[in-house]
């Protein structure tokens, strides 16, 4: 199957007016759940939901990743990725199922604190549908479609939010119809993912076959990025069980909801973040890797730094939406931005590096990174609660920007200036695309 050859620009818009209906959607879902389950139901939610999430990052091994960077470099056929995907996502879900039953089964009383662990086993229904849905989504990131690939996106979130108004609102099903819905929306997105193979591509599944030259390269590149990816992914999330562990599940409730307000700043950087890494990797010269990507991350720090400071100055505002008992997410939310902001510029960065075949300088990193907020979350989490995790989250989050900065400088040759600070070209390049307005009506067609 022949790639498409879209532009940088247009692939980064499309995905971002897709993710920007991801934000108001999830955003929706956030209110809801907040309101009406409240910060201890909510804390317990957020727990339970990562699970399977932890599972799944843990039996990938970086073929979601090595999906991408093969697939964009014309490697692997489409059909050859999807059957090797579909066979290997089945086994590591037997594997992550079981490992996550056995977990519970031994440590749940001790590590999820008042939670029901019953939960947790019905959970594990949905951990070889995430699995399978991140492996086939990144074909097509991959073969840079990025209107199916972000149309998955937003079907997982719309079916969430449909069943989450049903079964928790309406219904008042409470934590139980959370989960459900949380379920549905990732076999929703399962099914439209696979009938759009089976009917649009010609996939039959009773084809499908091992490439072991595919599979074999692909977990040699993969694994490295792997590693990245689960300790990037524990740095980002076991702070919610430490407060959880130390604290409670209503803290929790209060710390993650900051958390989700602040993840979707990023949301409008990870549109232009998820093209950049197979553009990057079909690129021949590495003087047109270090141009787009200094473009990018210039103008990535001077909107997350803008509209950082302005939610910032709303945070009172967007958090009072959600009730008066979740007032001190306020404050979470506020010590979170800095280093939130900064975070977005350092995935542009990580992605160039892994990109340019590399990925286990980002491995490096994050393993730094999980072992630097782990330590410090342990000493003082258990004195100043969530607001420690938040003060913790921001100083990891921000020296992890300086350090990628600092090996992306090496490895390229740029000096900061050249990949942080906007340009005169830059604002020459912005009032161009903004007087073609023709061109913007374009992009929107699409």
């Amino acid at each position: 199957m022949t790639q498409k050859k879209n532009s940088f620009l247009k692939d980064s818009f499309i995905t971002l007016i897709r993710q920007v209906t991801s934000i108001i959607i999830g955003t929706l879902l956030i209110i809801i759940l907040a309101r009406v389950l409240g910060p201890e139901l909510q804390g317990q939610y957020s727990m339970i939901i990562i699970f399977p999430a932890m599972l799944a990052m843990f039996t990938n091994f970086g073929l979601n990743i090595s999906t991408v960077y093969y697939v964009s470099k014309e490697e692997v056929t489409f059909k050859d990725a999807f059957y090797s995907n579909f066979i290997v996502g089945m086994s590591l879900s037997a594997i992550a199922i079981v490992a996550g039953a056995i977990y519970v089964y031994f440590f749940g009383e001790m590590s999820f604190k008042d939670v029901d662990p019953n939960y947790f086993y019905f959970i594990l229904l949905v951990v070889p549908i995430m699995l399978l849905n991140t492996f086939f989504q990144t074909i097509f990131q991959g073969i840079q479609d990025f209107k199916v690939f972000n149309t998955i996106l937003v079907i997982t979130q719309i079916t969430n939010l449909i069943f989450v108004i049903i079964l928790v609102v309406f219904l008042d099903f409470g934590l139980m119809g959370a989960l459900y819905s949380f379920l549905f929306g990732h076999l929703v997105t399962f099914l439209f993912i696979l009938s759009l193979f089976l009917r649009k591509y010609k996939i039959n599944i009773r084809k499908a076959r091992l490439d072991y030259p595919y599979l074999k390269k692909s977990f040699k590149y993969g694994f490295k990025s792997y590693l990245s990816n689960l300790v990037t992914f524990l740095n980002y999330r076991l702070d919610i069980y430490l407060v959880g562990f130390f604290v409670n599940p209503y803290a929790v409730g209060l710390y993650v909801t900051a958390v989700n307000i602040g993840e979707k700043l990023s949301v409008f950087t990870q549109s232009i973040s998820t093209v950049l890494l197979p553009k990057i990797a079909a690129m021949g010269t590495e003087e047109e890797r270090n141009q787009l990507t200094s473009l990018v991350s210039r103008f990535t720090l001077l909107f997350m730094i803008l509209f950082g400071f302005a939610v910032f100055l709303g945070t009172d505002f967007i958090v009072g939406i959600l009730g008066d008992k979740y007032e001190e997410s306020s404050l979470f939310l506020k010590i979170l931005l800095p280093g939130i902001s900064l975070l977005a510029v350092e995935k542009v960065l990580s992605n160039d590096i892994a990109a340019r075949g590399k990925p286990e300088i980002n491995m490096y990193v994050s393993i730094f990174n999980v072992v630097f907020s782990t330590i410090i979350n342990i000493i003082i989490i258990p004195k100043y609660g969530a607001v420690g995790a938040a003060i913790t989250t921001t100083v990891t989050y921000s020296l992890s920007f300086f350090i990628k900065s600092f090996l992306f400088g090496k490895i390229t040759g740029e000096v900061w200036s050249n990949f942080l600070l906007i340009k005169k070209q830059d604002v020459q390049l912005v009032k161009k695309i903004v007087k073609r307005q023709s061109f913007v009506k374009k992009l929107l067609r699409s």
